[in-house]
C-alpha cells in the first residue's frame, strides 16, 4: 500500500477542525465531506465538500470521487457519521485504504448505552448500575439513590425536547422524564446516578494502532460541571494512573483500533474510578492532544513516532471558549451568576488557558467568525 497522503473528514463540527489541523502539520492534505457547514468549514487547510442531505448510495457516490484504494483514510467526527460507517462499511473499506475506527461491532457496542453498561458489568469494569424501564418504573428514587436518564443512542438533533443527561430524584420526576422520552419517541437508558460530592470528571484521549501499541493522556474536565451533565469547556492534563489504567484495560477488551475517547468519573471520597463511556472517534477536545505533541493522527496512520512520549501533568489547559462564556455568565445556568464559580476564579482559569478549541494564529478565520455570529446573536436577540 502506497503511503496515506489524504484524509477525508466526515463531518465539519469543533472536532473536525482540530483533525484537519493535525492533519496540515503531518503535511497531510484534508477534505471535508457534511451535509450541513460547521464551523470547520471556515478553516483555510481542508478541501470543504457540502453535500446536500441524500441518503446512502448518493453520499457514497460523492465520496467516490475524493475516495482511494491506494492513499486515502477516512475518519468520522461524530456518532451520526459513525453510524453511517457502520451501514456502509464494506464499500467505504473498498474505497479507502484505511478506515480509522474500530470494527461495525465494537462501534455499535460504544453508540448503544445500554449495552455499553451491559458489556462493562459482563466484562468485570466499574460502571454505574444499569436498570431497564420495568424495574425503574418500580424503583423510589431518593436522595439517597438518583438515577440518571440518558437517550439510549445519542441524537444531537433532537435539541432540547430530549436532554443529553438528566438526574432524577423523585418517582414524579422519572414519570416526568420517561413520559418526555417517550414522546420524543427515543429509548432511555437507566442507570445509577454517580453524581455526588466528590466526583471528578476525566476525559481519557488515546490512539490504539493495528498492532496494540497505545498512546494516550488523561484530561480532568473542571469545567462544566458534573451535575451539569454537559460536554467539557475547559481541560486541563492530569496525572492519574487508576483513571488511565481503567480506560487502557477497557480499549484493549475491546481490540480497539483507531482514536478514542474514554468517559470516566472517580469518587475522590472512596478512589473508585467508573467507566462512563467510549466515544470510538476523536473528540472535541483532540486538539489538547495534538499540543501536548501526543499525534493521535500520525500514530493510527503510522507516521508518528512510537516511542512512548512524555506529557507534563496541567501544564496544558484547553479552553472552548463561546461554549464555556456561556457556561459560566449566561442568566440560565451560568456557575458565576449561580455562584458555582466566583467572577475572579473564572477570569484567572481564561487567562491561564493557553490551548483552545477554535483560536489558532495560522488559522484564525474559524475564530472571528465564530466570534462574529456570537455577537450578531447577542445584538439581534
Amino acid at each position: 500500500m502506497a503511503e496515506l497522503d489524504r484524509i477525508v473528514v466526515l463531518g465539519s463540527s469543533l472536532t473536525a477542525l482540530a483533525v484537519v489541523r493535525a492533519a496540515k502539520a503531518l503535511g497531510i492534505a484534508s477534505i471535508l465531506f457534511d451535509t450541513r457547514r460547521g464551523i470547520a468549514f471556515d478553516s483555510r487547510y481542508p478541501m470543504p465538500i457540502h453535500c446536500p442531505e441524500g441518503n446512502d448510495e448518493f453520499l457514497l457516490q460523492q465520496l467516490e470521487r475524493v475516495a482511494s484504494k491506494d492513499s486515502a483514510a477516512l475518519i468520522a467526527d461524530s456518532d451520526g457519521w459513525l453510524r453511517f460507517i457502520v451501514r456502509c462499511r464494506p464499500v467505504l473499506e473498498s474505497m479507502f485504504a484505511s478506515v480509522l475506527h474500530p470494527g461495525s461491532r465494537s462501534i455499535e457496542l460504544c453508540l448503544d448505552k445500554s449495552r455499553f453498561l451491559d458489556w462493562c458489568m459482563s466484562n468485570g469494569f466499574a460502571a454505574p448500575r444499569r436498570y431497564g424501564i420495568e424495574v425503574a418504573s418500580s424503583l423510589q428514587p431518593s436522595q439517597e439513590c438518583p438515577l440518571l436518564l440518558r437517550p439510549e443512542i445519542t441524537r444531537h438533533e433532537l435539541g432540547k425536547n430530549v436532554p443529553k443527561a438528566i438526574e432524577v430524584r423523585s418517582r414524579a420526576e422519572l414519570d416526568c422524564w420517561l413520559a418526555q422520552f417517550a414522546a420524543a419517541g427515543v429509548t432511555p437508558s437507566i442507570a445509577q446516578s454517580l453524581l455526588r460530592p466528590g466526583i471528578r470528571q476525566y476525559s481519557v484521549g488515546l490512539a490504539r494502532d493495528r498492532s496494540g501499541q497505545i498512546r494516550s493522556m488523561v484530561g480532568e474536565k473542571l469545567r462544566s460541571y458534573p451535575e451539569q451533565c454537559a460536554g467539557g469547556t475547559y481541560v486541563i492534563l492530569s496525572a492519574q494512573d487508576d483513571v488511565l489504567s481503567l480506560a487502557t484495560r477497557a480499549i484493549e477488551a475491546l481490540d480497539y483500533f483507531g482514536i478514542a475517547e474514554v468517559e470516566i468519573l472517580r469518587d475522590d471520597n472512596t478512589g473508585e474510578c467508573f467507566l462512563i463511556e467510549i466515544n470510538a472517534r476523536p473528540w472535541v477536545q483532540f486538539g489538547l492532544a495534538q499540543k501536548a505533541g501526543l499525534d493521535f493522527l500520525g500514530f493510527v496512520l503510522g507516521r508518528a513516532d512510537t516511542q512512548r512520549v512524555s506529557v507534563r501533568p496541567r501544564s496544558l489547559r484547553w479552553l472552548n471558549f463561546e461554549a464555556d462564556v456561556y457556561g459560566c455568565l449566561s442568566r440560565d445556568m451560568g456557575a458565576v451568576r449561580h455562584g458555582r464559580l466566583t467572577l475572579n476564579d473564572y477570569l484567572r482559569s481564561f487567562f491561564a488557558a493557553n490551548t483552545f478549541a477554535v483560536w489558532d494564529a495560522a488559522d484564525p478565520r474559524p475564530f472571528f467568525r465564530s466570534m462574529g455570529k456570537m455577537i450578531w446573536n447577542k445584538v439581534t436577540h
